[in-house]
């Protein structure tokens, strides 16, 4: 199955769509425009948000004290959710204008709204997809809005199941089948003990529709692996500076490493090749072996291992595939010494 999301489509048979995320490593409207600059000067395919709108997080958050912890470089931290997630507020004109710079710059714009009116605002201003982040896998109301929408939906599949087999469940009712669905391990950054690559071969055969990787690793690494398990898209967050001391910038690539970061999954893409075995190419026929007369061998002379030899190409003579054939004949005339046995020869 194939999902289209902007102008890209993320499906077994297409390269791994490349969605990168500054979600939570702007300050402000200026440096979340940079990060659109930065993403599609890099290749990929798609920015990815979450939209807050001025007052959503004190809807959000009942009690400001909650702390989340977080790597640095300078160790483990903690900062109040509510203080991580307030400064990614932005205004509709703004959040609307991020929208119409992404399209400006080919780069489809995906985010995770948080209350049903925002669906309908991003609706109107055409996001490219809409994500439904792992807090809300089991707000049923609001995958019910989003799913409405017929736009793409992005689960995060961290979470149990049942919440995932009744999130979409409900895309169906409602029918829209554009889903991907995000195998996304937890922490910030992600232990590498706890990331489980081969959930995504699961949740893909379990399912059926396309499966990618929500990378909340350190580093690198385990995007490309993720493919190699099977992923069709990836979504990586990003930040200016992974020295700042707040949630998610430690697993975060920095801009100077994303050109890098997408040429790597293009030339895995380039390298997946088909799940059938190649035909041998030239090259491998010059280093398989045919049989060539070790020795002289007489007329009516039994073939055996003491006058026969192996010897490169492949393709001269009899292939030593057929070395238990060989065994059964005898020469028709004299073999020269050194001589690629064929079969016109045998008898």
């Amino acid at each position: 199955m194939n999902v289209q999301i902007g102008k890209h489509v993320v499906g077994d048979e297409h390269g791994c769509f490349v969605s990168l995320e500054p979600s939570a490593t702007y300050r402000n409207f200026d440096e979340a425009k940079s990060m659109i600059d930065a993403v599609s000067n890099s290749g990929a395919h798609a920015i990815k948000f979450q939209t807050f709108l001025p007052g959503d997080v004190e809807r959000i958050i009942e009690d400001r004290g909650i702390k989340v912890k977080f790597g640095t470089t300078k160790g483990e931290k903690q900062e109040s959710v509510f203080d991580a997630l307030k400064r990614r507020e932005l205004e509709k004109k703004e959040w609307e204008d991020l929208v119409n710079y992404s399209k400006e710059k080919n780069l489809g714009f995906i985010t995770a709204p948080y209350f049903i009116e925002t669906v309908d605002f991003l609706s109107k201003i055409r996001v490219d997809a809409l994500k439904i982040s792992k807090g809300d896998i089991n707000n049923v109301l609001l995958i019910d809005e989003v799913a409405k929408t017929k736009l793409p939906v992005i689960l995060d599949a961290r979470e149990r199941l049942d919440e995932i087999d009744q999130a979409i469940k409900i895309c169906q009712k409602n029918n829209n089948n554009q889903i991907i669905i995000l195998h996304c391990p937890s922490g910030y950054p992600a232990k590498n003990s706890g990331i489980n690559l081969r959930a995504i071969e699961f949740i893909k055969n379990k399912y059926g529709f396309p499966v990618g990787f929500a990378d909340h690793s350190e580093g690198q690494l385990m995007n490309f692996a993720a493919i190699g398990f099977g992923a069709t898209m990836i979504e990586k967050t990003i930040t200016f500076d992974k020295h700042v001391e707040q949630v998610e910038h430690l697993m975060s690539l920095e801009i100077k490493e994303l050109n890098d970061f997408v040429n790597n999954v293009r030339k895995i893409d380039e390298a997946k090749g088909t799940p059938e075995i190649l035909q041998v190419s030239r090259v491998e026929e010059n280093a398989r072996r045919s049989f060539i007369a070790k020795k002289d061998i007489k007329k009516g002379e039994n073939i055996s291992l003491d006058c026969i030899d192996f010897k490169r190409p492949g393709n001269a003579g009899i292939s030593c595939a057929e070395g238990f054939k060989i065994l059964n004949y005898k020469a028709k005339n004299d073999i020269k010494k050194n001589t690629f046995i064929k079969w016109d020869m045998l008898e």
